[in-house]
């Protein structure tokens, strides 16, 4: 499974992580601020009871979820 081009070595090998995206050739991170970078505090993670959940997925754990009648429900 290929990735996204990585900035630094040029290679396909730039994966997502729950706090960024990190290279696994030449092991580049890159984390990118949650909730866009406009702070706040999201939703309460049901997985590791943290309040990170922005946008259905929660910056700690990597956990995802499903928006189904206004109710956050855990996407295994």
């Amino acid at each position: 499974m290929a990735g996204k081009m990585c900035p630094k070595c040029g290679k396909m090998t730039f994966f997502e992580t729950p706090t960024g995206r990190r290279c696994s050739k030449c092991e580049y991170t890159m984390t990118l601020p949650v909730n866009e970078g406009k702070g706040g505090r999201g939703y309460k993670c049901s997985n590791c009871g943290k309040y990170t959940v922005f946008n259905n997925k929660c910056s700690n754990c990597g956990a995802t979820y499903s928006e189904k009648n206004n109710d956050k429900k855990l996407r295994a």
